[in-house]
C-alpha cells in the first residue's frame, strides 16, 4: 500500500532490487513517530571520535569492495520509518560528485553499500554459477557470513545479477530480512543490503493452520460483506512479519519495529471484486490469531 512505502532518498540500489535495512532504535523515537509524507531520516549528533571510526569503516569497505571516491562525509541518521540509527558514509570524487554510499550499524557491521551511477553491460557477462561465486566473495569481503545456497536471479533493471540469502528462523522465513548482493553483468560490485530485525518470542500455544484460515475468512466476511464470495483462499503459510496498519487508518504509518510470527492467509479476487482489488494478504498472530496487518494488491 502507498502509505507504507518508504519516504527517503532514491538510490540506484533500489533499481537493483535491494531491500531496506532495519534494526532497533533508541526508545526516544517513540515520542516522534514517522508520519507518511514526511522525511524518514534526520541527522543526529555524532561525537568526533565515532565519526572517525565510521570513516575508517568506510575506507576499509571501499578497499574491500572497490568502491570509488577520494573524500568522505559521515552522518549519523535516525530513521523513524525503519526504527533504527546508522552511520552513513558518503564518498565523493575529485569534482565533488557523490560516487558511493555505505551504511554501518553502530557496532560497525555493514548494513548497506552502493556504487552510484549506471554501468552499461560489458562484452563478457557472467554466467549464473560465476555470479553466485562472486556474490559469496563480495559477502565475505564485506565481513558478512552467509549460509546455504543463495537465490540467484538475473536483474531486469540493471542487466546484472541479484544474489540473495533469505533469513530463516526455526524453519520459517523472516519476510524482508537477509542479505542481497547486486552485481553488474561482468561481476563488478553494484550494491549490497543486509537486514536483520528483532523478533518477538514465538507463541507458547500456536494456532493451527486450519484455525488461522477460519479466522481470516471470518475477518474477510465482516470487511467485504456479500462481496466475500469473490475472495478465495489460495495459501496459508507462516512467516515472521512486521505488523502494519494496512487495514487500520488510525495505526502508525511505519511498520512495527519488532517482527512477530504470523499465519499469512492469501486470498485471490474473482468476479466483480477484481475491479477493486486483485489479491489480499491477512496476517494473523500465530498464537492468538490477532490481526497484525497485511497487504492489498489493487
Amino acid at each position: 500500500m502507498n502509505r507504507l512505502k518508504r519516504i527517503t532518498r532514491l538510490l540506484p540500489i533500489v533499481l537493483a532490487g535491494l531491500g531496506v535495512v532495519a534494526l532497533g532504535v533508541p526508545s526516544s523515537q517513540g515520542a516522534d513517530p514517522f508520519v507518511a509524507g514526511g522525511r524518514s531520516t534526520r541527522a543526529i549528533d555524532l561525537p568526533p571520535s565515532q565519526a572517525d571510526q565510521a570513516r575508517s569503516h568506510g575506507r576499509k569497505l571501499a578497499a574491500a569492495l572497490g568502491l570509488p571516491g577520494t573524500a568522505q562525509r559521515v552522518e549519523r541518521l535516525d530513521d523513524r520509518f525503519e526504527h533504527r540509527t546508522y552511520d552513513e558514509v558518503t564518498s565523493y570524487d575529485t569534482t565533488g560528485r557523490e560516487v558511493a554510499i555505505a551504511r554501518f550499524e553502530l557496532d560497525g557491521t555493514v548494513a548497506m553499500a552502493v556504487a552510484l551511477g549506471w554501468q552499461p553491460g560489458p562484452r563478457a557477462a557472467l554466467e549464473r554459477t560465476a555470479a553466485e561465486a562472486r556474490g559469496i566473495a563480495v559477502a565475505a569481503a564485506a565481513g558478512l557470513n552467509v549460509r546455504g545456497r543463495p537465490t540467484v536471479i538475473a536483474s531486469a533493471g540493471s542487466g546484472g545479477w541479484s544474489v540473495a540469502w533469505s533469513r530463516v528462523v526455526d524453519g520459517v522465513v523472516v519476510r524482508g530480512d537477509g542479505l542481497r548482493v547486486a552485481l553488474w553483468p561482468d561481476g563488478t560490485f553494484h550494491g549490497l543490503n543486509r537486514i536483520e530485525r528483532p523478533l518477538a518470542a514465538p507463541p507458547g500455544r500456536p494456532l493451527s493452520a486450519a484455525a488461522a484460515r477460519t479466522a481470516a475468512e471470518a475477518w474477510a466476511a465482516q470487511r467485504y460483506g456479500a462481496a466475500v464470495t469473490d475472495l478465495h483462499v489460495v495459501r496459508v503459510q507462516q512467516a515472521w512479519v512486521a505488523p502494519n496498519g494496512a487495514f487500520d487508518p488510525s495505526a502508525p504509518d511505519a511498520p512495527a519495529e519488532t517482527l512477530r510470527l504470523a499465519w499469512i492467509v492469501g486470498f485471490d479476487a474473482t468476479g466483480a471484486l477484481v475491479e477493486r482489488i486483485r489479491s489480499i494478504e491477512v496476517w494473523l498472530d500465530a498464537g492468538d490469531g490477532t490481526l497484525l496487518g497485511g497487504d492489498v494488491a489493487e
